[in-house]
């Protein structure tokens, strides 16, 4: 009697062995890829499920979509970016828009000696940290910066764009200097090289104190890299405030975009108070409050 049990047993066994095998077979070797898309998707739909709940100010709603978006990705950066953000603005309840840098940090820019501003002023770059690359999901970004008023020995500025600090510049121009304090910006021209994905970029922007002494130059320094984001970049599509459009771009972490809608938006609307809040919001998260009322000058656009 036991006999036939083990044998009926072993019967049934070897019947089910091959397909059993095989099935498992073609589990294992589908597993990992199934696992990698599933786990993108999932990311994706986080992501993107985070900045929806971002655009409708439901920041608490959106922490949660960011977090777990970084539980599917350990250290990715835009989803850290995200979960900084939105902290700082369920942290801050009357900050209408905001921006944390991963590595925060200023180095204010020297006095020059050659004099170029009255009352030891200095010009300061626009930028949230000068301990990493600002981000931009643009191939030809904008550059700000606050210009003191000068004096009569001011020749002129400079920026220089570069693809590395040793390398010849890509982008070299000079513009006349400006007679009153206020914000100047720099925009990559369209017929100059764009800039390429993942790559970071050097950039340097003097005041030309004495043109036959450049080492009397005030000098500032910076560097962006051009990311592609897919995420956003579906989000953006669907937004069709700018300010919107804004506080996503903040919350992401692309500080040059964020800026550069908002200054357009107040050189557009000079005298709109809520324009004027979220511009005074975002310099104000990056410590640069005494610039936030300080006028968008014409300045600079290239002579060739």
């Amino acid at each position: 009697m036991k006999r036939k049990l083990w044998l009926g047993y072993l019967f049934a066994v070897l019947i089910c062995l091959p397909f059993g095998v095989a099935s498992t077979t073609k589990l294992l070797a589908a597993n990992p890829t199934s696992q990698v898309a599933q786990a993108r998707s999932a990311y994706n739909q986080y992501m993107r499920q985070g900045y929806t709940a971002t655009r409708q100010r439901n920041y608490r709603r959106a922490l949660g979509f960011f977090q777990q978006a970084a539980q599917l990705r350990p250290g990715d950066r835009y989803a850290n970016a995200a979960i900084r953000n939105v902290q700082s603005y369920m942290r801050g309840r009357r900050t209408l828009i905001g921006f944390v840098p991963g590595k925060p940090g200023r180095v204010r820019s020297a006095a020059s000696r050659g004099a170029c501003f009255q009352n030891g002023d200095v010009a300061i770059p626009l930028i949230p940290s000068s301990k990493e690359a600002q981000h931009t999901t643009k191939e030809h970004p904008t550059f700000f910066f606050y210009i003191p008023k000068t004096s009569k020995t001011a020749a002129g500025l400079e920026f220089v764009l570069r693809e590395d600090e040793n390398s010849d510049p890509l982008y070299k121009e000079t513009f006349p200097a400006v007679e009153e304090a206020g914000i100047v910006s720099v925009t990559l021209p369209a017929n100059q090289p764009a800039l390429k994905v993942g790559k970071e970029y050097s950039w340097t922007f003097s005041m030309i104190c004495d043109p036959n002494s450049r080492d009397l130059d005030l000098y500032l320094e910076g560097k962006i890299e051009l990311m592609q984001d897919e995420n956003i970049a579906a989000q953006i599509q669907e937004t069709s405030q700018p300010l919107d459009r804004a506080v996503l771009y903040a919350t992401a972490g692309y500080w040059e975009n964020a800026l550069s809608i908002l200054a357009e938006l107040r050189r557009q609307n000079p005298n709109n108070a809520e324009i004027q809040q979220y511009w005074a919001d975002l310099l104000k998260s990056v410590n640069l409050e005494q610039v936030t009322d300080k006028p968008l000058l014409p300045c600079c656009r290239s002579q060739t």
